[in-house]
């Protein structure tokens, strides 16, 4: 399809579009200013250019959609034959596939004026009143003139800076659109200022942009060096109302549950809510007798490693949901191509993946819904993606006609634009763009009214404000001065700082920048400096995150070596029995395999395809927030990629041979069940089962371990233990005191077995991670776990001589404590002293249990630890 056809096919034929209300009244303002400025210029001359900066420069700001090329093309349109002298007009674009956009959308409903190629068409002879030359600043600014070459001269046709000159040298007005105006020149800021100031010299300067961003417009007048610009502002209520933008925009995005969210790659949850919802915008259009095939986006990540591979998966994924290859387009180049935009109007496509930014402006009508992959959060990211789907198309504009309140289809689906977010952190980046939007109020401010030229005879003149005085003082140019101004214009445009005070005398003005660099990074050294000496000395208490007391008594020489032995007074086991890994590990997987437990539950992973994940729809420019779930297919990627994980939790045990085998016994199970399933089924149903229910693996591996272990008692607690320093005494512990390398939470814990009354806590051990003599459980990994507290309780304990284990953590509710790992060493058993308790320490400084929830899988809150639990720990 052409463009001509994609346009055609979008307005419906070769009929005219009517200006809005908001539009005319946009056009009367812009071309009021222009005949204004015409007309003080024709009155004084040789002020021309004076007066183009003080009043020419007019901004049209209004939201995507609200047909700013229309109004402006519309406006250029009316100044055909209306001024005193002939104008020529170069429209600028940031990007090369907004120029043929551009050039389609004018002649289609611009007719009166020439679409003419700056590259091949600058002859003055067959130029007209209106013509527009459409281009890229990128095709006519440069260091070198010829280096671009739009700008050479050549035999038979003048360079664009010769064609310019001989049109204002035959009596032309020059006048200038600049398109994307928040983008000012593009990339090339600099080179294209100056072709501004010193080739073009427009005359009219008309600024279009969608993006509400003062700082923009002022930096764009200090790099042109102009005057306060002329204002038409259009709000986004009145576009709406005009039906030409939707009433509103939806962010989605997605929040699966902790134990699921390993099942979903949420960028295949958002593709897939996307194109769900698009099929059903698909369905309302029908319903409602429109016939029109809706489009949805997908903007994947901006780089350029892997582009294509990025959207091939993309394109892989969307086949899986059934979507015909003849539905999806897509577009990898790094600038868009001049005819991407068409694909936007194919409307034998409904599904567009592209990776430029959407700041490239395309126009997509059809467009409903955009799935973002990116990982931009920026407020300009939210403007470009609002942009691509704020738009109505002409077909269904009737439904959302405002000749009532409230409008035909209040809430309707058809109503609103989708955005679907594979990252959630980009909603914030949404309803900040939404805000900024909603800044742009319906206004008109104009400054012709304030402009006068009073002249003082051949030498000076000045434009007068009558309000507040004279406004700026008028020196006629030095055949230099243009180039000058244009050096001037690049320096303060690549300069972000703020500059200080002009002065006329250069040097003293460069002496005086110079010092004010000094004294600021003077100032940045002494706030250092004032930093370093004022910050007080690091704790030399903590070590490895953990708060180590020092329980030397002051008084005492902290150089003192003290011997503490053991107590003779109590009795206590002077052997402990430690667990040790078996000497090979041959015949583990087997045993796995065959006592992991197979319920019907496990059997159903087999045929699950799809999870719940929560979906938040929040209305972008309001306040409504839906929140409900959706169910959507887990990721067969992440499903692999994650089991891999979970399958190495033990080093003795190799995962090539240990899923083979769990894929053996499943089908064993499902073949006893009359069952038939496929290979490929049954080895992601073992992926799923190591997923999503570890605790299986892990079960069964403890048990297969249990009957392996080795149980050595053949080495004595050691006689003594010594410390720099005299230690606290403690009531309890074998050793007499407080051994000084526990920390925070684990004297804490101390304390509280020296202070039972009750006769429970009969004696207390420090056990010692990696020692021989320490008690240590050997947990499904194969590694080692040395309890933090080996306790002798009384009679009623039923363990080999009345032992009990604790471990204490002292990373509180979060983090660490609820790991994989901690699970493991609560469920494991030791042979003869059962399982660690695990305590730690709330908020309010209470002892909680950590305890295995097995509808969860996982460790949690328990009830508060009471030293009698210390009997019965299992």
């Amino acid at each position: 399809m052409t463009a001509e056809a994609a346009i055609a096919s979008l307005v419906g034929g070769p009929s005219l579009l009517p200006l809005r209300k908001f539009q005319t009244k946009a056009s009367d303002t812009i071309l009021n200013v222009v005949r204004d400025t015409a007309a003080k210029m024709e009155a004084a001359r040789d002020r021309r250019r004076d007066i183009a900066k003080a009043q020419g420069v007019t901004l049209l700001r209004a939201p995507t959609g609200s047909g700013k090329t229309l109004t402006v093309g519309r406006t250029l349109e009316r100044m055909v034959g209306g001024l005193p002298r002939k104008t020529c007009w170069f429209w600028f674009t940031p990007y090369s596939g907004l120029v043929t956009q551009t050039q389609d959308a004018l002649r289609s409903q611009c007719r009166s004026i020439r679409m003419r190629d700056l590259k091949t068409d600058r002859h003055l002879k067959v130029t007209k009143d209106g013509d527009v030359f459409i281009a890229t600043w990128a095709s006519v600014a440069s260091a070198k003139k010829d280096a671009k070459k739009a700008r050479r001269n050549l035999e038979t046709l003048a360079g664009v800076d010769l064609f310019i000159a001989a049109l204002r040298a035959d009596g032309w007005y020059i006048g200038v659109v600049i398109d994307e105006a928040h983008l000012n020149f593009g990339t090339g800021a600099r080179r294209a200022a100056e072709f501004y100031l010193d080739v073009l010299q427009p005359d009219f300067t008309i600024l279009a942009t969608a993006t509400p961003r003062d700082e923009e417009l002022e930096r764009f007048a200090k790099i042109a060096r102009i005057g306060t610009p002329n204002r038409v502002e259009v709000g986004r209520e009145e576009v709406v109302r005009a039906c030409l933008n939707k009433p509103g925009v939806r962010a989605v995005h997605f929040r699966a549950e902790e134990k699921d969210k390993n099942l979903f790659d949420m960028e295949e949850v958002a593709i897939y809510a996307g194109w769900e919802r698009h099929l059903a915008i698909k369905r309302a259009l029908k319903d409602e007798g429109v016939d029109l095939t809706p489009l949805l986006l997908i903007q994947v990540e901006n780089d350029k490693e892997g582009e294509d591979d990025r959207v091939k998966q993309v394109v892989t994924f969307l086949k899986t949901l059934k979507v015909p290859d003849s539905a999806i387009g897509w577009h990898t180049s790094s600038e868009p191509d001049p005819y991407f935009h068409t694909l936007a109007y194919d409307e034998t496509k409904e599904v567009l993946i592209f990776k430029m930014a959407a700041a490239t402006g395309f126009d997509a009508p059809r467009a409903w819904t955009l799935v973002s992959l990116r990982k931009s959060v920026g407020e300009e990211f939210g403007l470009q993606v609002l942009g691509r789907i704020m738009r109505v198309h002409p077909r269904v504009q009737h439904l959302h006609a405002f000749a009532s309140e409230p409008p035909r289809l209040p809430n309707h689906i058809l109503d609103h634009g989708y955005v679907f977010l594979a990252n959630p952190d980009q909603q914030v980046a949404m309803t900040a763009a939404a805000e900024e939007l909603k800044t742009i109020q319906d206004s008109i401010e104009t400054v012709t009214d304030n402009v006068v030229v009073v002249d003082f005879g051949s030498s000076k003149a000045a434009l007068f404000d009558p309000r507040s005085g004279f406004a700026e003082l008028l020196i006629p140019p030095t055949p230099a001065s243009g180039d000058k101004g244009a050096q001037e214009a690049a320096s303060a445009h690549e300069d972000v700082h703020e500059e200080p005070e002009s002065t006329s005398d250069p040097e003293s003005s460069g002496r005086h920048a110079k010092e004010t660099v000094q004294r600021a990074a003077a100032l940045r050294v002494q706030s250092a400096l004032d930093f370093i000496l004022e910050a007080p000395e690091p704790s030399l208490a903590r070590s490895a995150g953990k708060e180590r007391l020092s329980s030397a008594d002051p008084g005492t020489s902290s150089f003192k070596v003290h011997r503490y032995p053991l107590r003779t007074d109590i009795t206590f086991p002077r052997r402990l029995s430690r667990e040790v890994k078996p000497r090979t590990m041959d015949g583990l997987v087997a045993c796995i395999a065959e006592r992991i437990q197979i319920d019907d539950a496990v059997v159903n992973l087999v045929n699950r395809t799809k999870g719940k994940v929560v979906v938040t729809e929040e209305e972008v420019f309001g306040h409504e927030v839906l929140v409900g779930t959706q169910s959507v297919p887990i990721s067969n990627v992440r499903i692999a990629q994650e089991a891999q994980m979970a399958f190495r939790f033990n080093d003795g045990i190799d995962e090539r041979e240990l899923r083979p085998a769990l894929v053996n016994r499943l089908r064993r199970e499902l073949d006893d069940r009359g069952q038939e399933v496929e290979e490929k089924d049954l080895r992601r149903a073992v992926n799923l089962i190591a997923m999503t229910r570890p605790s299986l693996l892990h079960d069964a591996c403890r048990s297969c371990l249990a009957s392996v272990v080795e149980i050595h008692q053949d080495v004595d607690i050691p006689d003594h233990i010594e410390a720099m320093g005299t230690l606290q005494r403690s009531a309890k512990s074998v050793y007499g005191v407080f051994p000084s390398t526990m920390n925070r939470e684990e004297r804490a814990f101390a304390d509280l077995l020296d202070a039972d009354t009750t006769g429970t806590v009969l004696w207390w051990l420090r056990n010692v991670e990696n020692t021989r003599w320490a008690v240590s459980i050997v947990l499904p990994n194969g590694r080692l776990h040395y309890p933090d507290f080996v306790i002798g309780v009384d009679a009623r304990r039923k363990s080999e001589d009345n032992i009990a284990l604790a471990e204490v953590k002292d990373d509180g509710r979060t983090g660490r404590l609820f790991s994989r790992g901690n699970t493991d060493k609560v469920r494991s058993e030791h042979a003869r002293y059962k399982s660690a308790l695990m305590v730690y320490r709330d908020e309010v400084g209470d002892w909680i249990k950590a305890v295995y929830r097995a509808d969860i899988e996982r460790l949690a809150d328990g009830e508060r630890f009471k030293i009698s639990d210390l009997v019965y720990t299992q």
